[in-house]
């Protein structure tokens, strides 16, 4: 008992050093983030548009950055297909579910120096879930690490902040 009641202790100080922000609001787009581990910035481009990045903060992440991207469909505009998607060079298009979201498209691009960019584009339904009426693209960009306990902290911390995004149109 004495043992179980130690790690409890120990989860919630572990919990209390990482400085979590409220809950971040940019128009419609919602999420968590470490203010230890990344800065954020937002770049609103025009008024049905908006763009959030958080930039990694540990020089030994390398370039870290998480691009959240917001478009509004306007009339006419629809969500891309699967042959459209697949007319990215030098990649492979896949689609499927992901963090909550249905028919996402993914895909990632490698670089000779190690590193990586992932994207994600999600439709995001009406209130009523009957059509595309914004279009999410979620864009990471990751250095190599030679140190793996390192990246599997970086990495942790996307997932986190990926993790608790929600959208609310």
């Amino acid at each position: 008992m004495k043992k179980m009641l130690a790690l409890v202790i120990a989860a919630l100080l572990a919990l209390s050093a990482s400085a979590f922000a409220e809950i971040y609001r940019a128009d419609d787009i919602t999420f968590q983030y470490d203010e230890k581990a990344f800065e954020v910035s937002m770049d609103d481009r025009t008024d049905d548009e908006t763009t959030v990045v958080l930039h990694g903060k540990d020089e030994a992440w390398g370039n870290t950055f998480i691009s959240f991207y917001l478009k509004d469909l306007d009339d006419g505009e629809k969500f891309p297909t699967m042959a459209e998607m697949s007319q990215i060079p030098d990649t492979t298009v896949t689609q499927g579910d992901w963090n909550g979201y249905k028919n996402v498209f993914m895909y990632t691009l490698e670089y000779d120096d190690g590193t990586s960019e992932h994207f994600f584009i999600a439709p995001v339904m009406d209130d009523d879930g009957n059509e595309v009426d914004n279009l999410l693209t979620v864009h990471i960009g990751v250095s190599k690490v030679e140190d793996e306990s390192i990246a599997m902290a970086r990495d942790d911390a996307i997932s986190a902040v990926v993790d608790s995004l929600k959208v609310d149109d």
